[in-house]
């Protein structure tokens, strides 16, 4: 029983090899198969047998392959076989016509053409034709597709081929691999866009200008604060952002430090000159606090006592952004790019490297 499992006529069954996820593995798997019954059959003739279990070279493996292929042919292309065994030319309704197909010595259908008397090796002349849609075929795609690195469709079809297979409808199928294997998805796949949501009621409807409020805080810039004899004193200076979310006007203050109590003042002197706010938009302030919890400075962070408390007694609600969705705030954050050309353009006309506060 050993014995018949290494000929030609036995079948192991191809549905059992849809266990393996690895061409190489299952070449290995069958390799080992057949050292177990070449020596379970040697056993009793040769004493050494178990030095040829052991040994796993390359004309071993290539036996495995050719008994797998064997396999998979015998399943797929079995009417083929038995007319081209008989000498008979195959259907002309089989998909391998094109081909011209031929059997070897060892009876593996193999592709014909007309480069018998080339150079190359009669892996590359007359590859072996592997049928499309089998297990087989997405193991060997895998594993030269693997092989090139996961590069585009030419490199792993060259593979294949110079390896000395050919899968019937091989383009397709392995643009069909490629465009399901994660690894090249997430190298060369394309950003998909995000179906924006409905813009919200204070954007689409009719309000008084700067009745609803989106404002944020950019910045510095290093101003000279103090002459002295031996120098200057430099100091920073931000500027606070209030866009209408109707009109799109924008207002801009001038504040010396990132402090609960100055920004509290801005918010006065907004409401001042622009009157009353039915609700502000903000980006929990984030973009101008986080680096200075290492500097144990004090920053304003909106959602703090002061400035909620200030913001309940004049009536006004406070709406943030979620954090980390600065896009959320693109309304403020496109007018904040615009001011920053406009104020780079203007400095470079200026021309004078101490700024003051005044001209600033």
């Amino acid at each position: 029983m050993a014995t018949n499992v290494i000929t030609n006529t036995c079948k192991l069954g191809s549905d059992r090899y849809n266990m393996f996820s690895s061409f190489l593995s299952l070449v290995k798997a069958i390799c080992s198969l057949k050292h177990i019954c070449q020596s379970i059959s040697m056993s009793t003739k040769c004493p050494g047998w178990h030095m040829c279990a052991q040994s796993s070279n390359r004309s071993s493996l290539l036996q495995a392959e050719i008994l797998i292929v064997k396999e998979y042919q015998a399943v797929y292309f079995e009417n083929e076989i038995i007319n081209l065994s008989q000498g008979l030319p195959i259907s002309s309704r089989s998909s391998l016509l094109a081909l011209n197909p031929y059997l070897d010595s060892q009876n593996v259908l193999r592709v014909g053409g007309r480069l018998q008397h080339s150079e190359l090796s009669s892996t590359e002349t007359n590859p072996v034709i592997v049928p499309k849609k089998s297990h087989l075929e997405t193991l060997l795609i895998r594993n030269f597709h693997e092989s090139v690195h996961h590069q585009g469709r030419h490199f792993p079809e060259g593979a294949i081929r110079s390896g000395g297979y050919w899968i019937t409808g091989g383009k397709r199928r392995v643009s069909s691999y490629i465009f399901s294997c994660v690894p090249c998805r997430r190298l060369r796949g394309k950003q998909h866009n995000q179906m924006m949501a409905d813009l919200p009621r204070d954007r689409v409807t009719h309000a008084r200008p700067f009745s609803y409020v989106g404002v944020d805080v950019f910045g510095p810039w290093s101003i000279v604060s103090i002459k002295t004899r031996g120098g200057q004193a430099s100091s920073k200076r931000w500027g606070v952002l209030f866009t209408c979310l109707r009109i799109r006007a924008i207002h801009i203050e001038l504040i010396e430090e990132i402090s609960s109590s100055a920004f509290i003042n801005t918010l006065r002197r907004f409401v001042s000159i622009r009157g009353q706010v039915v609700e502000f938009r903000s980006d929990r302030g984030t973009n101008f606090i986080g680096a200075t919890e290492n500097l144990n400075m004090q920053a304003v962070f909106v959602e703090d006592g002061p400035v909620r408390s200030y913001l309940q007694q004049q009536k006004v609600s406070l709406d943030f952004s979620p954090t980390h969705a600065s896009h959320m705030g693109g309304v403020w954050e496109r007018m904040i790019g615009v001011i920053r050309r406009i104020l780079d353009s203007l400095l470079m006309q200026h021309g004078q490297k101490n700024l003051t506060h005044d001209v600033f």
